[in-house]
């Protein structure tokens, strides 16, 4: 038997309320976007503002966006209008106090435990069980890979030697990519925007996959950033780059200098091999390799010789596998190895 998921009218009416609140005082292009992306969930949204503008009077602040809207009959939105018009500061005073025992009726119900029928519970992208202003840091040491299940349904993936602080409030879920590279699954919630924040740059998502690595730090203002989208879209933002930058599936960005490199990633597997535990090369210079190898383990690479550098290297090996790496090297590129210390120095064979 197949179970049906009923949309949560109060929670919908209760987020277009804060909605038609924005939108009579002005919305920002951030949240432009985000209303945007809200409206295009479904068909019950467009309605829910059509349905709580009246209430307060604001009907007229719906006409910028009404394209927007899945608005089937708008004789009856004038129709509408026209019944507003009686008995108006009774009538208005009503409407008010209606719309916010609504709205204070939905919160208390989002909130409320939910037994019985499971089909009947809110879908993941929908929890309110995020404790306000909760605040945790979560990282990896050199050479482990970590899986983090936040409490709204997203997940976090942590390669090696990274470290994340999460915060969640009310009405937003802050991410801060402290260092390293984090596989962000992002479960859906257009009322609170999924942001992660990388020294002056932001990536913003609403149900999506995809990846940062914050790379190696510039300067205290600004880090190396790449993003490779795997799902959905995301949207870019920074005080020091050319943005904003909208990147979709498929997309990889690199920063270079104050823009960023887009390219289309048809083998964006290979870019996140780490996920399964799996280092890709496909004609890196050995100068490259050893700096993302050097990642993975303690024991650090030093090329002692610059010839060596420009060397391509390609091939599939597993993190952490320091002999088949050094065994490849040496049969494939006549390097040889040596452990001195905490190092491996690599030298050209004689």
């Amino acid at each position: 038997m197949n179970t049906i998921a009923f949309p949560n009218l109060r929670e919908i009416d209760a987020q277009a309320a804060n909605w038609v609140a924005k939108i009579d005082r002005g919305l920002s292009s951030d949240e432009q976007v985000l209303l945007e992306v809200w409206l295009a969930e479904s068909e019950f949204y467009g309605d829910a503002l059509v349905k709580c503008a009246p209430m307060w009077d604001l009907l007229d602040v719906l006409k910028p966006i009404s394209t927007l809207m899945p608005i089937k009959e708008e004789a009856n939105i004038n129709s509408s209008q026209e019944q507003n018009k009686f008995d108006l500061p009774a009538t208005k005073a009503w409407l008010i106090a209606a719309s916010f025992m609504l709205l204070i009726g939905a919160l208390i119900y989002s909130n409320s435990p939910i037994s019985g029928d499971s089909s009947l519970l809110p879908l993941a992208e929908e929890r309110t069980d995020i404790a306000p202003f909760a605040s945790h840091t979560y990282k990896t040491a050199v050479g482990e890979i970590s899986t983090v299940s936040l409490t709204d349904g997203s997940t976090l993936e942590l390669n090696t030697d990274s470290e994340v602080r999460v915060r969640f409030t009310d009405s937003q879920r802050n991410i801060e990519l402290l260092r390293g590279e984090v596989y962000f699954d992002v479960a859906k919630n257009a009322a609170k925007p999924f942001e992660v924040k990388v020294g002056q740059d932001k990536v913003t998502a609403i149900g999506t996959a995809f990846s940062i690595d914050a790379g190696e730090s510039l300067d205290d203002s600004r880090s190396v950033l790449e993003v490779i989208v795997t799902h959905g879209k995301v949207r870019v933002t920074s005080s020091n780059r050319q943005l904003p930058l909208y990147l979709e599936h498929g997309q990889k960005a690199v920063a270079r200098d104050d823009s960023f490199e887009v390219s289309y990633q048809s083998g964006a597997r290979f870019n996140l091999a780490w996920r399964e535990g799996m280092i890709v090369f496909q004609g890196e210079s050995l100068m490259d390799v050893v700096r993302e190898i050097n990642r993975y383990t303690p024991l650090k690479f030093r090329l002692m010789d610059p010839q060596l550098e420009s060397i391509s290297v390609g091939g599939f090996f597993k993190t952490g596998d320091l002999d088949q790496l050094l065994a490849v090297l040496e049969s494939n590129f006549s390097v040889s190895s040596e452990i001195v210390g905490d190092e491996i120095l690599l030298t050209k064979a004689k």
